[in-house]
Order: structure tokens, then sequence, then C-alpha cells
């Protein structure tokens, strides 16, 4: 009997061709949204690897009824919605994460690229007539940017500002990297990334050890005049901290893609607790970063090369350790 992979949300056709051309032989797979009632239980039951969006549809109903349960693998590269607690210890978690870096760096280019030329800025006062010709713009060449969080994102946008011209610091765990970049460090050199950065660059994972990371001591190591970027997670930023820096700092620009609140229903006007639309040293968007179309295909596929991987017992990227979370 072939082990049972469950699709958790609502595949579109051409997904589905990928899906079962990666994992055609070697496991059944069946598609949440397309088992009846009746049958749910007795599907999940033989179930034992997942793949998921972001996991925010996997819910205790659900979780409950896969006693057989192994392998839990995302498309996200942020696995923060998973319910860790409802797993037991022989799950084995992966993100996804790598699968979408080129969108998210390119992306993240863009909204450097607009604060520093205050492209939005200009294009609202142009709809009202106004030309702001005298307010200057900035070049990217022989900027420091500092890139919180140097895994696959980093990695790709600190390809594409050295080409530019840019100076690129960047932080992870460990301190170390194979790309060429004017300085990398670990942890406990972040304060000095940050005072030293023109740019900062979130690209961060929400995990119990980055929630709430840039608050109001970590802005006032930044320089007056500095953008800040966010295309990793919102919480990673403490909200009233950054709304206060902001209207005091009015030199300063946030672009930010990713948020604390979040629509509970697509289209329904959604704000913030703090009022950052109505500041103009805000770059705004809904958090599609990582959502290209032209980057879909190579998505999918790097979530079930993972699959694969477990299915034939070989080992797997991005295992996730549960104790960052829990």
């Amino acid at each position: 009997m072939k082990p049972k992979v469950l699709v958790a949300f609502k595949a579109r056709e051409e997904d589905k061709m990928i899906i079962e051309n990666y994992l055609s032989g070697l496991a059944e797979v069946v598609y949440l949204h397309e088992i009846s009632q009746d049958e749910l239980d007795k599907v999940l039951y033989d179930v034992e690897i997942i793949l998921t969006g972001s996991g925010r549809n996997l819910t205790e109903d659900i979780l409950s009824k896969t006693p057989n349960l192994k392998f839990i693998q995302t498309l996200s590269a942020g696995v923060n919605a998973i319910p860790f607690h409802l797993l037991n210890d022989k799950v084995v978690v992966a993100s996804n994460a790598g699968g979408n870096a080129r969108a998210v760096a390119e992306y993240a280019l863009a909204l450097i690229l607009s604060a520093l030329k205050k492209i939005p800025l200009r294009d609202r006062f142009m709809r009202k007539g106004i030309w702001l010709r005298r307010m200057p713009h900035e070049l990217i060449s022989n900027k420091i940017i500092g890139i919180i969080g140097f895994g696959h994102i980093g990695k790709e946008l600190a390809k594409k500002l050295k080409a530019l011209g840019a100076k690129v610091y960047g932080i992870n765990r460990s301190g170390r990297t194979d790309l060429e970049i004017d300085c990398i460090g670990d942890p406990n050199s972040l304060d000095y990334v940050l005072s030293m950065s023109d740019i900062v660059v979130i690209t961060l994972p929400l995990t119990k050890h980055t929630k709430g990371l840039f608050n109001m001591n970590k802005f006032k190591l930044m320089k007056s005049n500095v953008i800040i970027v966010n295309v990793g997670r919102g919480e990673v930023i403490d909200q009233k901290d950054l709304f206060e820096f902001l209207k005091k700092n009015k030199e300063a620009i946030a672009a930010l893609d990713v948020w604390w609140t979040y629509p509970r229903e697509l289209d329904k006007e959604t704000f913030q607790d703090y009022p950052f639309h109505e500041l103009e040293n805000v770059i705004m968007s809904p958090h599609v970063a990582g959502f290209s179309p032209d980057v879909r295909k190579e998505v999918f596929e790097h979530a079930l090369i993972n699959i694969k991987k477990f299915l034939l017992g070989e080992e797997i990227r991005n295992v996730v350790n549960k104790l960052d979370y829990i």
C-alpha cells in the first residue's frame, strides 16, 4: 500500500499536474477539498504526509484524525502558522525556505528603490497636481544595506545589490556565508550592523526568538533617515515602537509587505492597530512579495522534491526546530 499524501489546500488543476508528476508511483495523493464529509475520517486515518500552504488550515479536528502522520511540508517559507502544540514528537516539519526566494528578493529590491527614489510619495502628489521636483532622490550605489536574516532571500537580494554597487552587511545564525559580501556577522553583531546601515532589510521568520526583536531600543541604534524594509514577518517588529519611531523621524521610511493584522476575509477593509496608512513615510503592500505567478511552479517543485526525498528515505531540507516555536 502506497503512503498517502494529503494536499490540505484548494489546488488548481495546474498544481495537481505538478504534484502528481512528482509523486506518481511513490504515493497516493488525496485532496482535502475533494473528500466528502462521510469519507473524511477514514481518509485522514491513513495520511502519512501533509502538503499545506502555510499550515493555517491544519485544525485540531484534522490533526486529531491523522494518527499515522509523519511529515508536514509547507509551501510557504514561514511555518509560524502551524499549530506545533498539536503535533506529537514523531512528526517532522519542513519549511519551503528558498522556494520563492527570487520573487521576494526582487520585491525587496523594488521596495528599496521605491523608497530611495520616493516614487510612491511623488505619485501621490502628482495625482493632486503637485510637482515635487526639488525633493531629492538618492543612489543605491555605496549605500550600506544590512540584511537581517541572511538566508536564501538574503543571498538572492545581496547578488542584485552588489551588482548595483551597494555595500552589503548580513546577519545570520552562524555568522558565515559562502557569498562574497562586505560584512557577515551572527546575532551578536546585530546592533553594529543596524547602526551602520543606511537601509535595513528584514527577512527573518517569526519564532519565539524573533518576535518583537525590533523595538525602540533597536530603532534608536539606526540612522534617523534609515529605510526599513520588512519582507519577513510583521511581528518581528514591535508595531507601536515602529509607529512612534516613524512619527518622530520624518526622514526615515518604512517599506512594509508584511503586517500584524490581516483581513479575515479577502477584500475586507483592514487596518493595523496604529494608523500607518496616515504616515507619508510608509510604503505599504499587502503581503504579495512571494506570490509571483512566474515562480509558482518553482515553489511547488521545491516543496515536492522534499516530499519525494522523505518518501525515498533521503535527507530532507529545511527541517524545522519545533522548540523555536513551542
